[in-house]
């Protein structure tokens, strides 16, 4: 049995140290919060711009997101128009947004696809770039929202200055239009500020490339151009599409002034989805592409191949985190107590606690409240809400991880309709959101 105790002490020390190091570099960009904000000339021209959005069955929140995006942002109207992709709907949601078609063009297109494989929006993004193909030098650059994004309204002109200085992709801050709604939608949105405070300001800092995401993301007309439409057709194909850009070495960078409000799930069984349907398509990413970017940094040392293998590293690890170092741990205290090792039995007791308290609940704790206390003035919520929401934080990186595990261990997902938050989409958050950009 000792010999069994050996074996497993060596694999938990190999599984400690890839945990240590994935962790390690992330604490790196934890620690560079400091740098100053990128920011980007003002452009004296003003570029051409394809706001698109791909949507299914979003008849509850098109309209709102479409007039807004008509009526409230800071660009000239001649200078960009709305493109919605409608895929495989069977509600009303072309029909509404045909009827808005006015100052700013809106122009509808619909797709209906029977091959469940090909019914994500990676391929949906993949038939509307077909469609835009044949008209492509007319645009400069396209950006994409999804459909219950309320945006900045100065969103197009930063996302424009960015491009005009030679940015050929970029994302921009992510935020929530419903961080007060609830605990649940307080901890989702604290998550995504958290990733644009540290880890998209210290890429940014460091001029490396920033990992892009579907709402708020830009990309210059020249790349579709170029690579004959949009190639990225995985479930993550915003993950891909970055992979791509980083081989192709175009430019991806973070936009810190332009921020779009998304909607974040507010009921325990809408952020498990989210992040279940995370976990599965990134985990097949990283057997795919993560791996590879591994090989491409030994062969090129180009530090962004590195960066983002450790980054798609983490979902296999949180499988690691939620299967082995539960069962190692409780085995060996256990074992350990029964056979009358008190000494050993009280070695992992403390330590377990040391493990979980400074490596897991101090640096938790740690960040939720940085970011509170460097992006308080953007988040307009009471400072009683900002503490609850970081004192419960750690245990919502907790269903987090457990999600990401069970997103590891599931079938295929499948892209369905996203249940939308349309209480917290009315008048009055739209004045709230307006107050913010001021």
């Amino acid at each position: 049995m000792e010999q069994v105790n050996q074996v497993l002490e060596i694999i938990n020390i190999v599984f400690s140290a890839i945990v240590g190091v994935a962790f390690g570099f992330q604490f790196i960009y934890f620690l560079l919060f400091w740098l100053p904000k990128r920011k980007y000339k003002e452009a004296t021209d003003k570029h051409y711009v394809g706001v698109f959005i791909t949507a299914r069955n979003e008849s509850e929140v098109i309209g709102r997101t479409i007039k807004y995006l008509q009526t409230k942002i800071n660009y000239p109207k001649n200078k960009y128009e709305i493109i919605l992709l409608a895929d495989n709907c069977d509600d009303n949601t072309a029909e509404i947004a045909r009827n808005l078609n006015g100052e700013v063009k809106v122009t509808v297109f619909e797709r209906h696809e029977n091959d469940p494989k090909k019914r994500n929006v990676g391929f949906a993004l993949n038939y509307l770039f077909e469609q835009l193909l044949p008209d492509i030098d007319k645009y400069d650059f396209f950006i994409r929202f999804d459909a219950d994004d309320i945006v900045d309204k100065e969103y197009l002109n930063k996302m424009n200055d960015a491009f005009s200085s030679g940015v050929l992709a970029a994302k921009g801050y992510n935020h929530a239009t419903n961080m007060s709604q609830n605990m649940t939608a307080g901890c989702s949105a604290l998550w995504y500020l958290k990733d644009s405070r540290f880890n998209c300001h210290s890429r940014a800092g460091l001029h490396t490339y920033v990992h892009l995401v579907g709402g708020g993301m830009m990309f210059a007309a020249s790349i579709i151009k170029e690579d004959g439409g949009w190639i990225c057709t995985h479930t993550s194909e915003d993950t891909q599409f970055t992979i791509l850009n980083m081989k192709k070495k175009r430019k991806c960078r973070y936009v810190p002034d332009a921020i779009v409000y998304e909607d974040q799930p507010s009921s325990l069984k809408a952020l498990l989805a989210r992040f279940i349907r995370m976990g599965h398509s990134l985990n097949h990413l990283f057997w795919t592409e993560g791996l590879k970017c591994l090989g491409r940094f030994f062969i090129s040392f180009r530090y962004w191949y590195l960066d983002m293998f450790l980054n798609l590293v983490f979902i296999p690890i949180s499988l690691l985190c939620c299967t082995w170092f539960p069962f190692f741990y409780t085995y060996m205290i256990i074992y350990n107590g029964v056979v009358g090792n008190m000494d050993i039995m009280n070695t992992y007791l403390i330590t377990l606690g040391l493990v979980l308290g400074c490596a897991y609940f101090a640096p938790t704790y740690i960040q939720a409240f940085l970011t509170i206390i460097l992006d308080r003035k953007r988040m307009k919520i009471p400072v009683g809400r900002q503490i609850a929401i970081c004192c419960i934080f750690p245990l919502f990186m907790m269903v987090y991880a457990f999600s990401l595990a069970l997103g590891v261990c599931t079938n295929k997902q499948k892209w369905g309709k996203v249940t939308r938050n349309v209480q917290m989409v009315d008048e009055k958050l739209l004045k709230e959101v307006d107050e913010w950009n001021c």
